[in-house]
Formats: C-alpha cells, structure tokens, sequence
C-alpha cells in the first residue's frame, strides 16, 4: 500500500469537491474506495505476523504526540515488564514524520515512527498486538482477531455524535447518517473503550452504536489517561509544573492568564479552505478593561482554518494554536472561556473557574449539533456578550459564591476517576 503522491491529492482534492455535492454517488465511490483498500490491507496483513510485544499509538489522526495515547506510551516507557517491547508511533504528513523522528520523547530505542498512510504503516497496523488510538481506524482497516484495538477516544461528549445527532445536517463530505456508520464501524472493531465516568461510558456507547451486550467487556471506566497529568499538577503542593509552563509561554509574572478555547462549527466549511470560525470574543473590549491584569491565550480547535492576525496585540494576546500538549494551557491557566468544547470537562478537574461565551447558542443548539444536556448545568456564566466575561472575571470571588456548590457536583458527575492515575489502570487491565 503506497502513499497518495502530490499529484494525487490534487486530483482527490477536486474529486471530494464535486462529490460534496452528490451524497448518492460519493457513498458508492467511497464504498468502491474501502472495498479496494480493503483487500489491499488484507493480503499485506495475511503475510504479517503479530508480534506480541509490539505497541501502536496514534492520536488524532497522526497530527500529534498526545492526548491519552501518549500517556499510556509514557507509562510504560516507565514500568519494568515493558522493557521487551516495541512501540510505534504514526504521525501524517512526511514533514511532521521528520519532525517527530527527533523528538525527546520518542527517543527511546524500543520506539519507531511511521507516516501515516505509508506501507510501513499498514505493517505496523498489522504486526502490533495492540492498536492504541484516539480518533477513529481507517475504515477499512479491521484489526485481526488476536489484535487488541484500544480506543480512547478525546473527550468527554456535550455534543451529540454518532448515532445520536437528531438534526439531518452535511458535515464536509458526510451527512449525518453517513458519519453516525463510519461510528459503528469503529464500534465493531473495538477490543476496549476508556471512559472517565458512567456518564461518559453511556453517551459514546450510544453514539457509537456498541451493543449492550458487549459494553460490560469493552469499556474501561478507569478514567482518560491523558488528564493524569492536569490533576497530579493541581495537587502538587509546589505548582512547580504551572510555573515551568507559565515562563515557556511567556506570561509575565504576575499577570493572570485566560485560556479561551473555542471549537468549530459543523455548518462553517469551505471547500478548499477547511472549518472557518467567525464568533470571536471582544479583544480590544477585554484588553481595555482587563490588559493590566490579565493576558489571554488562544486555542481553537485544530479543525478551524482561519488566520488569525494578533499583531495589533501583543503583549495580550499569546496564540498558543500550535502548542503540542493543551494540558499545559490548562494548567498555566487561571480561568477558562470555551463555547461547545470538551475542554470544559478536562479543565474542571483543576477547580478554576470556566465561563461559556455562546452567542450562537439556539443555532447550534437547534440546526447544528444539539446537545446531551442543558447548558445551564455547567457552573459559570453563559455569555453572549464579551461585557458579560468582563463582568466575571473583575468579580472571582462573586464566581465562587454563585457556582460552586454545582461546580463540585459538576467535577463528581463527568471527571470522578481523573485523579492522577488512570494510564496505570488502563495498562493493567489491558496487559494485565
């Protein structure tokens, strides 16, 4: 199996465009696709053999070294019974690949990286006893029956997915339907699903249409691996890992830091372009009334597209977009503005406070996405107005007396097993 060469791409980059626009035709090509793929992967597979210590890790789609993956791998870099292995570790993109073959924390020489797409890569795919990703296989990969398929997935779920999305929408080049069965083809695939919480496990269960009767088998409700790191930081007495972080970043000391963290819209793609966004705070409003205490870092999703030009205020804020590990952010933060993102999930566990600013909230509410439950769960206020941020963050301890005694019922319903220790439970459940 080969990489798709430049000339390929350009050539599939116009073809999904057209097909974006024939739901019928691109099922029956994509179908045509895995089907081709399929036999492809299956006949190298059928002449690989398993080797039972060898590891594969890949997070989102190999565009990092992170999430829970990575700390699963850093876990049993550390531990004695896996001194015997090997692990590998796919990033896409021949540049990235490069980049990452230097990596600090890929210089183990039990560990090997691979481009995603490339026939090492399907060997890799095909010779690990244990396949350890956080975003979907390829779906017309399917693992062998002795392979173990761990999938951590990336957050806990507000956001209707999968199985579970009610409003009929076009998601790039996938209708509703057509994403919620690439789901349940993940689904049928997996060995084990983590989770942090009964809530979590329920909600992904559904929306990746995994039978009841495999569920008590397949989840892991040990909690997600890769927030290990943010509640062992907020319990260090120290804080000597916020401080480290905080002088990398550049945030001057004494200054405050807000995280604001949004995600993209299902609604918002252009062809060519990719996610765009356009529901940007206020920031000559917060600079003016906030500059001389507080600086912001900013961190949209990975999916959005756009340039963002800060130029015209430095000093304030610090684009962190290409930061490779946002549990840093999050703990060198000292507060957290999202709109739609699990991030909100992730960042309670440190107990700062968390405001939403949401001002397309009946749109995605109602026409994009829709939600598992009523935002008005979540401690803090829902802004639709940057004015309404101003207001909060001059008043911290007005926060604490309006939400935190629902702030604490929040960290107990959706993090109750992130407590530092997860990637040790997951690994002895998985190798025992």
């Amino acid at each position: 199996m080969k990489t798709i060469g430049s000339a390929r791409r350009l050539v599939r980059s116009a073809g999904l465009g057209v097909l974006r626009h024939l739901p019928r035709t691109r099922l029956l090509v994509r179908k045509a696709y895995w089907a081709r793929q399929g036999r492809s992967y299956q006949r190298l597979a059928a002449n690989v053999e398993v080797d039972e210590r060898l590891v594969f890790f890949e997070s989102f789609g190999g565009r990092s070294l992170s999430c829970s993956p990575c700390a699963i791998y850093l876990a049993m870099l550390g531990q004695e019974r896996f001194v015997g292995y090997r692990f590998v570790w796919s990033f896409k993109g021949a540049e990235k690949t490069a980049e990452m073959r230097s990596a600090e924390a890929l210089a183990d020489p039990r560990v090997s990286v691979v481009q995603r797409g490339s026939e090492e890569y399907f060997r890799a795919l095909a010779a690990a006893k244990v396949l350890v990703l956080n975003t979907r296989l390829p779906e017309y990969v399917t693992p062998k029956p002795e392979q173990v398929f761990v999938q951590c997935w990336h957050g806990t779920p507000l956001k209707r997915l999968g199985y579970d999305v009610e409003i009929e929408t076009t998601n790039a080049l996938n209708t509703t339907s057509e994403l919620a069965d690439r789901f349940g083809m993940d689904a049928a695939k997996w060995t084990y699903l983590l989770s942090p919480s009964p809530y979590t496990s329920q909600h992904l269960a559904d929306a990746f249409g995994l039978p009841k009767e495999r569920r008590a088998e397949v989840i892991l409700e040990e909690g997600y691996p890769r927030n290990d790191e943010i509640a062992l930081a907020a319990a260090d007495p120290t804080q000597a890992r916020r401080a480290q972080v905080r002088k990398l970043l550049g945030i001057p000391g004494g200054k405050r830091a807000l995280l604001y963290a949004p995600t993209w819209r299902d609604d918002s793609y252009q062809a060519g372009v990719g996610y765009t966004f356009d529901y940007l705070i206020d920031f000559d409003l917060l600079r003016r009334e906030l500059g001389e205490e507080w600086v912001v870092l900013f961190r949209p999703h990975y999916y959005i597209a756009n340039h963002f030009d800060f130029t015209a205020y430095e000093g304030f804020v610090i684009d962190v977009s290409a930061w490779n590990n946002v549990n840093d952010l999050y703990i060198a933060a000292d507060a957290l503005v999202t709109d739609y993102s699990s991030v909100m999930f992730d960042y309670a566990i440190l107990r700062r406070p968390i405001m939403l600013f949401v001002p397309d909230y009946e749109t995605y509410a109602n026409d994009i996405r829709g939600f598992y439950f009523d935002l008005a769960e979540i401690p803090g206020p829902h802004c639709r107005e940057t004015a309404e941020l101003v207001r909060t963050l001059k008043d911290p301890e007005g926060y604490w007396a309006r939400y935190g005694e629902a702030y604490d019922a929040y960290v107990q319903r959706f993090c109750p097993k992130d407590d530092g220790h997860a990637a040790e439970r997951v690994i002895d459940r998985i190798w025992g």
